[in-house]
């Protein structure tokens, strides 16, 4: 790989060799020559950790970079928001990972080729980025069932790596984990409910093209929350497939809102996530950064997918 050295560049490109198992390094490869024939002497970095991205991404910064292309997956875009947040820098991705849930939710094209073009000279959009306790996230967060999950998996990924070590875990803790009574407030408005997972979305995706909150949309200035209730085993059996094309929402007990500012709170220990990734215990605080980065995306809006009408039903509920 030809990587450059010295001094700044507008556009660099950071590379995860290891995201999606290996995967990124070879879609890598597949546009180095498209990437050199595009821009001759383009700076390329390579991660060499966990955390890596964030140093380079604000190396980046620093060095004057106007738009960093990430060849990786959502666990790297996150590191990299988390290293350029709030600057005028914008990220382009080529997806490289194994859910690329950040790609889907911006109609940013799986081909390879497809999604450099749109990297370095596609039109830039300006989002809205989550946090939890500090933790940046740009897809979904949560606590309940889903975090639990993504705690067991995050101490497993070493025997098992891909979806395969989530579908283990889904089924591990669907028939031991049972729903929790948590404390959540929504802006002004305060809950207090036994609840299987309380998820909130800047984003759609999460786990690989679950379209947990169908109706959030990234640059509203709003979480998606989406709260499932005290759902029995079966329930909760039947609702999993429905949640792959967002219609678990509306469904009993599956209530949606919509709330810049949320926090919860349980009287068990229980485990926050912010993209999957584990990031603590509750309590949490969700808070929206408004339009705090810039993204290389098509400029048209998302299409219309199955469940956001009952998340309309849900937001009404929310304000009675």
């Amino acid at each position: 790989m030809s990587a450059g050295t010295d001094g700044g560049s507008a556009v660099q490109i950071l590379i995860n060799p290891i995201a999606g198992g290996g995967r990124s390094l070879g879609v890598w490869r597949r546009i180095a020559p498209l990437a050199a024939e595009s821009l001759p002497g383009l700076r390329a970095m390579q991660t060499e950790g966990p955390g890596h991205a964030t140093l380079l991404a604000r190396d980046a910064v620093a060095s004057g970079c106007r738009r960093l292309i990430v060849v990786g997956g959502d666990g790297t875009i996150q590191e990299v928001v988390a290293g350029i947040l709030g600057t005028d820098t914008a990220v382009g991705v080529v997806p490289g990972g194994t859910g690329n849930d950040f790609s889907r939710t911006h109609r940013i094209p799986r081909d390879p080729e497809a999604a450099l073009r749109l990297a370095l000279a596609g039109p830039i959009k300006r989002i809205d980025v989550g946090k939890v306790n500090g933790h940046v996230f740009v897809n979904v967060a949560g606590v309940g069932f889903d975090a639990e999950v993504a705690a067991w998996c995050k101490h497993r990924t070493r025997m098992v790596s891909g979806p395969a070590i989530y579908v283990a875990g889904i089924f591990r803790h669907l028939f031991t984990y049972s729903p929790q009574e948590l404390t959540f407030t929504l802006d002004s408005r305060s809950f207090q409910e036994r609840c299987l997972l309380l998820a909130v979305g800047n984003g759609r995706y999460y786990g690989g093209g679950m379209m947990m909150c169908p109706g959030a949309e990234a640059d509203d200035g709003q979480f998606d929350v989406c709260v499932g209730g005290n759902l029995g085993k079966l329930e909760t059996l039947r609702l999993l497939p429905l949640v792959f094309s967002g219609r678990h929402v509306g469904r009993p007990k599956v209530i949606t809102y919509r709330a810049k500012h949320v926090t919860v709170a349980s009287r068990v220990p229980m485990a926050i996530h912010a993209d999957g990734e584990p990031v603590g215990m509750l309590p949490a605080e969700f808070q929206i950064v408004r339009n705090a980065l810039s993204v290389a995306a098509p400029l048209e809006a998302a299409e219309s997918q199955p469940g956001e009408a009952p998340a309309d039903r849900g937001r009404a509920r929310a304000a009675g």
